[in-house]
């Protein structure tokens, strides 16, 4: 969680949290709520942007948890192995795209 707080801080400081889905999520809804009660213009304007900043990242998010469901529904604890061969193949990756 350190290492994922950290890179949304420093790198991507403009994008939605990624480590509070329910404080995103409860964005979401409010916005969705005061877009179907009825927003002025350029309150309307604020909330479709920021709803399609959230939208993604929440999106993202339940892809990510659909795919480790299935991950460990076919694969069963091995699929906690997948983790570490993923980030030796990045680093193995890395020290050979520095080399060209």
């Amino acid at each position: 969680m350190a290492v994922q707080n950290a890179v949304q801080r420093v790198h991507l400081g403009k994008a939605p949290p990624t480590t509070m889905m329910t404080g995103t999520t409860t964005q979401l809804m409010l916005d969705v709520a005061d877009l179907l009660h009825g927003l002025p213009q350029e309150q309307r304007a604020a909330a479709r942007t920021r709803m399609a900043s959230m939208g993604g990242a929440v999106l993202t998010f339940a892809a990510g948890c659909a795919a480790a469901a299935l991950l460990y529904r076919y694969a069963g604890m091995w699929c906690f192995a997948l983790p570490p061969v993923l980030v030796l193949a990045a680093l193995c990756h890395g020290d050979t795209a520095g080399d060209a």
